[in-house]
């Protein structure tokens, strides 16, 4: 059983690995507005289906909630910062799968409280960019937002494994570099 729930977390790890690429290709697309310039410009759109979700969205009206520059570089440093954590589950967790090496304590936790941070400042941001409209097509905005849900579920359920991790080795007593009688 312990096998099993370690492929699918390593493979869970690995779909969000894939997935952040895609959210930080998208976040990529999101142009910053800048307060102080005068713009109204008319938007034409091609109907080619390669121009979409391009770099194309001019705001006529400033009041209109978009995102600042710090918070569009802060969701593009937090999806980087959760690529690299979604690389280490899955390293770790198929180092422990192929063969007999076990995730220590300290090791455990540290990789749980990074992840809880990374899921935390990613659902806030997600839930921001979930209300405003960085895009001018409405499935575009949904995609993006869709994506970093998805990586944020992804990133929990690693948080959820290395509470597991945790709790076994806590309750067993054992020390990460000792063979478990239970994952035999």
């Amino acid at each position: 059983m312990c096998r099993a729930l370690d492929l699918c977390c390593c493979l869970l790890s690995l779909c969000s690995f894939i997935a952040c690429f895609g959210a930080l290709e998208m976040l990529n697309r999101i142009v910053h507005i800048d307060a102080d310039a005068p713009v109204h410009v008319a938007v034409r759109l091609s109907n080619d289906i390669s121009a979409r979700c391009s770099r194309t969205i001019i705001v006529d009206n400033m009041q209109v909630p978009h995102l600042t520059w710090l918070e569009l570089f802060y969701m593009r440093w937090t999806m980087v910062l959760t690529l690299f954590y979604s690389f280490a589950v899955m390293l770790l967790i198929r180092a422990k799968y192929v063969s007999h090496f076990q995730i220590n304590q300290i090791t455990s936790n540290g990789m749980m409280l990074v992840g809880t941070a990374l899921a935390v400042v990613l659902l806030i941001s997600t839930m921001m960019l979930h209300e405003r409209t960085p895009f001018v097509e409405v499935w575009c905005n949904n995609f993006i937002v869709y994506y970093l849900y998805f990586v944020d579920l992804n990133t929990l359920v690693g948080v959820f494994y290395f509470i597991h991790t945790s709790c076994f080795l806590l309750v067993n007593g054992v020390d990460g570099n000792e063979e478990p009688a239970i994952f035999m």
